[in-house]
C-alpha cells in the first residue's frame, strides 16, 4: 500500500488539520526528529502572552529550563541569580546561564525584583490545548513504539501510525504491546484516504519533561505571532 514511511505523511497531516491542529513534519525535538507533530493553541493564553508583549519565542532548551525554574510574580516568591547559578553548576557554564537569563529579561519573560531577585511574568502557560506526536512506520513496530514512548516527554498524545493491515494486526494482539499502550502510546491506522484511531492514547504526566514540551511548543509560536 505504501512504499515509504513518508508516503503516509499527507494522510496523517490531513487528519491533524481536521482535528484543528497545525501540523509540522520532520519536527526537531531536543533528542531527535519526530515524523509529525501537531499543535492547537489555547486562544486565551495566546492573547494573554501577546498582551504581555512576550512575542519572541524561547528558542533554546536551556532557556526554557531556566524560565520554568523562576517563580511566577503572583506567588510572591523569587529566585536570586546566585541560587540559579548554583543549580546549574557542573551542567552549563556560568556565562551561558547568565546570557540566557539576560535574554529572558530582555524578552519580557522575567523581571528583576529589588535588582537581585528574579520573577517570571506568566499567566499563559500552557500555550497549547493539544500537542500530538506521531511516528510513522511501515513494519518495524517495536522501534516505532519506543520512539512514541520517548515522545511522551513532550507530547500530550503520542501515536504510532502504521499501514491499515499492520495496524489491525497490532490491535489484535494488544498484550504483546501492553507495556507501550499502558504507558500512554496510541495507535493509528493509515490508508491513502483515511487516518483512524485504533487505540486511543492515555494522557499521563509520568513521562512529561516540561522544559522539552515548552521548547517544542515554542517552535510553533513564531508562525502564531505572525498570524496575529
Amino acid at each position: 500500500m505504501f512504499l515509504k514511511e513518508c508516503d503516509m505523511t499527507p494522510t496523517v497531516a490531513r487528519w491533524m488539520r481536521a482535528e484543528g491542529l497545525t501540523a509540522k513534519a520532520e519536527f526537531v525535538t531536543p533528542w531527535g526528529a519526530c515524523d509529525l507533530v501537531g499543535l492547537r493553541f489555547n486562544s486565551q493564553n495566546v492573547a494573554r502572552r501577546i498582551q504581555l508583549k512576550q512575542t519572541r519565542p524561547v528558542t533554546s532548551i536551556t532557556r526554557a529550563m531556566i524560565l520554568l525554574q523562576i517563580p511566577d510574580v503572583e506567588t510572591g516568591r523569587s529566585l536570586t541569580f546566585e541560587k540559579l547559578l548554583r543549580r546549574w553548576t557542573g551542567w552549563v557554564p556560568e556565562e551561558a546561564v547568565r546570557k540566557e537569563t539576560e535574554r529572558l529579561i530582555a524578552d519580557r519573560f522575567v523581571i528583576l525584583s529589588s535588582k537581585t531577585r528574579l520573577q517570571k511574568i506568566n499567566g499563559w502557560m500552557p500555550l497549547q490545548d493539544r500537542l500530538i506526536a506521531v511516528e510513522l512506520k511501515l513494519s518495524r513496530v517495536e522501534e516505532a513504539m519506543r520512539q512514541a514512548l520517548n515522545n511522551l516527554a513532550f507530547a500530550d498524545e503520542s501515536y504510532v501510525a502504521l499501514p491499515a493491515d499492520n495496524a489491525k494486526r497490532v490491535e489484535s494482539t494488544p498484550s504483546r504491546w501492553s507495556t507501550f499502550f499502558s504507558a500512554g502510546v496510541g495507535l493509528l491506522s493509515v490508508t491513502h484516504s483515511r487516518c483512524q484511531v485504533m487505540i486511543a492514547p492515555k494522557k499521563t504526566e509520568q513521562w512529561r519533561d516540561k522544559a522539552a514540551q515548552l521548547y517544542c511548543v515554542e517552535k510553533f509560536w513564531r508562525s502564531q505571532v505572525k498570524g496575529n
